[in-house]
């Protein structure tokens, strides 16, 4: 982990229930880790020494998680934590094509007028779609456009993909598509990975 690495924090149950964001300020190996004051407006209280916490982290394509407590809070000349530094840390592999549930609105591009959509699933090599009006087939092609917010920065993305299968929305109108993405430059490569690696840390129950 680097210095200004995001943490995700889950405060004890006395503070609330809601995770936190917090940048990595540095550590001294077995001692300490320090970090930045998470924001506690959604908390009952600000935490204090002996409160217990629990970690998620990533970096490249590992998540990382840990238990840790705070053993000082400082205060001057700013607020910031002191964490036990962790006795113990597990790490999962990420897929390449892990899966995350979402409700991204997007817009299907054709030579007429775009099309509303909305991305219920995503991954960095296909979505699904879901789609009102006329039905489309197997096949084919679609260019979407969609914003990805990563790291609190808003990103414009177009990605080709073609249809691999089509179901109906149950008590709706309307069709999910599954897609595949094609011919995806590098630079879309790596947004669609660090939204979904993001989501992954963040939101863990997403996943799919």
């Amino acid at each position: 982990m680097k210095v200004g690495d995001r943490l995700i924090v889950e405060p004890p149950p006395k503070l609330g229930e809601q995770a936190a964001v917090v940048r990595l300020i540095g550590y001294v190996n077995d001692l300490s880790l320090l970090v930045t004051m998470p924001d506690t407006r959604n908390w009952s209280g600000a935490p204090i020494e002996g409160d217990a916490f629990s970690v998620r982290a990533f970096s490249g394509r590992h998540a990382y998680g840990f238990l840790t407590a705070v053993e000082k809070r400082i205060v001057t000349p700013f607020e910031y934590l002191h964490l036990r530094f962790p006795r113990q840390i597990t790490m999962r592999q990420i897929r390449n094509a892990e899966r995350i549930a979402t409700r991204l609105n997007a817009r299907i591009l054709e030579s007429t007028q775009p099309v509303p959509a909305v991305v219920t699933n995503l991954s960095a090599s296909g979505a699904e779609l879901r789609i009102a009006g006329a039905t489309r087939r197997v096949t084919d092609a679609l260019a979407i456009e969609l914003i990805l917010e990563v790291h609190e920065v808003r990103t414009p993305v177009l990605v080709n993909a073609v249809i691999r299968n089509v179901s109906e929305v149950a008590d709706a109108d309307g069709f999910n598509y599954g897609v595949q993405f094609v011919d995806v430059n590098p630079q879309v490569n790596i947004f669609l990975k660090s939204f979904v690696y993001q989501n992954l840390v963040e939101q863990p129950h997403k996943r799919l």
